[in-house]
Parts: C-alpha cells; sequence; structure tokens
C-alpha cells in the first residue's frame, strides 16, 4: 500500500485512465471515495480518494495493489510521474532510502515532484519547503520510472 497527494481535484475517471495505462491489461482497477475501504483484491488494484483540508493539496490516493498487478519497483514514483504528465499536478509521495538519506517513517519529510522536477521536501511548516533537488529521480520526463 502507498499513498500520493496531489495539488489538484481529479476526478475518479481521469484517476483510473494513469493507473490502467500503468498495470497489466485485464486488470480490473477500483477508483472511489474512501469510505468503506477496499474491495476483494484478488489481482486488481484499488485506490481510495480521500478529500484533505489543506487546499494546496486537496486529494490524497490511498492505493492498495497486488503484486502481480504489473506496477513495478517505485510504484508511488512511477504513479506519481504519470499523474504529473498527464494531468499537469504537484505529487507528494513518501520518502525512498535508494534516492534520499532521510528515514522513510520521518513523518515531516517527502518526495515531491513539483514543477516536473523531483525535490526532498519538508512538510514540518504549513507550507512546502523544497529542501533539495533529487537529481537520480529527474532522469527525462518521468524519472527512472516511467
Amino acid at each position: 500500500m502507498f499513498s500520493i497527494t496531489v495539488s489538484q481535484e481529479l476526478t475518479p475517471a481521469e484517476v483510473r485512465a494513469v493507473f490502467e495505462a500503468a498495470v497489466l491489461p485485464g486488470l480490473r482497477i477500483v477508483v472511489e471515495p474512501d469510505d468503506g475501504g477496499p474491495p476483494d483484491l484478488t489481482g486488481d488494484a484499488w485506490v481510495g480518494l480521500v478529500a484533505n483540508e489543506d487546499p494546496a493539496w486537496p486529494l490524497s490516493l490511498d492505493v492498495l495493489a497486488g503484486d502481480d498487478c504489473g506496477l513495478g519497483a517505485h510504484p508511488d514514483l512511477r504513479i506519481a510521474s504519470r499523474l504529473a504528465e498527464r494531468h499537469g499536478v504537484d505529487v507528494l509521495c513518501g520518502t525512498d532510502t535508494a534516492f534520499v538519506d532521510v528515514d522513510p517513517q520521518d513523518p515531516y519529510y517527502r518526495l515531491a515532484l513539483v514543477g516536473g522536477h523531483w525535490y526532498l521536501a519538508s512538510t514540518a511548516d504549513t507550507r512546502l519547503e523544497l529542501r533539495a533537488p533529487v537529481p537520480a529521480l529527474d532522469r527525462g520526463p518521468t524519472g527512472p520510472c516511467g
């Protein structure tokens, strides 16, 4: 399971299209408001849309996907890159020690895709603070995961 936060509202159809392009053909993608929890996930992916109170980051996507869905390594970064490309949104993801030297459990740091570039960002204050570029993720339009 992973979570992604985006800088604008997206419809379930917009989110579904991004996931359908990323997973193996023929799998069922369920995108719905996160009020009841995920359905049975036999080989499928479930995306819960969660409204946030922060107007700068109004929507989170809680994702639960089976290993056989084909998202591959770093699925959150892969989906974040595709959301940014297709819908022009900025995206917050969890940290990953493969790209930044930060404890992945630290609640105040995120990987942020802003304006097409990846940064290590601090979320400790009320405004997002871009701390340092993450060049390892800025290889081409989608980084190493696209």
